[in-house]
């Protein structure tokens, strides 16, 4: 495919269609590229050793005004400094290995039951019986949410991601209204009662020198790991299975049992990153092999270039699920490393093993359809067959 370098737009549909295309061409124009299609204008860096040194010095490139292109207050899992440490000291244990492997055999309970319902189905969707029931039920039950009503979730968790990457926030506010208020009301109800293993009852609880998490920051914490444990994982699941049955031969190996997993899973979350990248601020000037990116500018982290990075990633453009999978780095990496990224690999584990013993002869119907925000990379719709 022949790309023209001339310009580079993240939202054009060719680039929606195939973030591929983005990345090669950010991977040849300048180290810190100004991109001036999106109001407010933004730099984005697609080199890894770039990336991963930026990810590392979060007192430059700060998390505190959102993680999208533009700038919002944040506070909760994003936010800088001292605080950052200790809001991430109260919900961390939730995800800390020994808590993820407990929950492997609920896992499978969840997933077996999932495909269970789709046997009799000609035709089924990855996506709506699988990808995304999957990790919502199980972040509800972390969380100590009710799990009967969750397309409703999944809708506040959808206005979430697209306020995130909107160039018109307030399109979501009345949806978003609901949500908060749901977990305000969950959270104020959890503090008047004896404090229970489940983390909403810990977020309600959780006291900073001796004063409880404001209502504001309590509802954002709740709002961040609901959103967080179930929108990316989702995609990794999906994509992963797109992926399989897209290319010859590669279901019909993983069945046989010629696939490692875990390699096939940090191949995935390589090639097909279901976060193109992150946003950060800038607390200075930062010079980027001679190019300056002001003070009080957002920053994108592209990790689907940097996970392209020929002078990392040998045929970065080949999926290749023998590849070395240690330097990915779509979890992002320092302080701000993705909380859930062992429960998000284990999730998709789960999946996939259920999946083959259940439809060894899973066939794709067609490539579905794309996510929506431009940040995100994934299949909203994924129509397959077993028959």
């Amino acid at each position: 495919m022949n790309i023209n370098l001339n310009k580079i737009d993240l939202m054009s549909s060719e680039e929606l269609k195939d973030p591929s295309i983005s990345a090669k061409k950010l991977l040849k124009s300048e180290p810190a590229y100004y991109y001036d299609l999106y109001n407010p204008p933004f730099y984005i860096l697609s080199r890894y050793n770039d990336v991963r040194t930026a990810l590392h010095d979060p007192e430059t490139f700060m998390e505190g005004l959102g993680n999208g292109p533009n700038f919002v207050e944040s506070n909760g899992i994003l936010s800088d400094g001292k605080h950052h440490t200790l809001i991430r000291r109260i919900v961390q244990p939730n995800f800390l290995m020994g808590s993820i492997a407990n929950l492997e055999k609920r896992l499978i309970e969840i997933a077996e039951e999932l495909l269970e319902s789709v046997v009799a189905k000609e035709v089924w969707d990855i996506h709506d019986d699988l990808s995304f029931p999957l990790p919502v039920i199980i972040i509800c039950e972390i969380l100590g949410i009710p799990t009967n009503d969750i397309k409703k979730f999944k809708k506040w968790a959808d206005a979430s991601v697209a306020q995130m990457c909107s160039e018109d926030p307030l399109e979501f506010i009345e949806e978003l209204s609901k949500k908060d208020k749901y977990f305000l009301d969950l959270i104020h109800k959890k503090r008047n009662e004896q404090e229970e293993d489940t983390l909403i009852s810990k977020i309600a609880h959780a006291k900073i020198d001796s004063e409880y998490l404001s209502d504001n920051e309590s509802v954002n914490l709740a709002s961040q790991i609901f959103v967080a444990g179930n929108e990316t994982t989702t995609s990794l699941i999906s994509n992963l299975i797109w992926r399989m049955l897209s290319i010859e031969n590669l279901w019909k190996d993983f069945v046989e049992g010629k696939i490692n997993i875990d390699n096939a899973i940090n191949e995935s979350l390589r090639f097909d990153p279901p976060l193109l990248g992150l946003f950060k601020t800038t607390s200075r000037d930062i010079d980027i092999n001679g190019s300056t990116i002001p003070a009080n500018t957002k920053v994108l982290m592209h990790y689907g270039a940097a996970n392209r990075d020929p002078k990392v990633f040998s045929k970065p453009n080949e999926f290749d699920v023998a590849r070395d999978g240690t330097k990915v780095i779509s979890f992002s990496v320092g302080i701000h490393i993705c909380l859930g990224r062992e429960l998000a690999k284990l999730e998709t584990r789960v999946a996939l093993n259920v999946l083959r013993k259940k439809f060894p002869n899973l066939n794709l119907i067609n490539n579905g359809e794309r996510v929506g925000p431009f940040l995100f990379w994934g299949r909203s719709k994924l129509p397959v067959s077993h028959k």
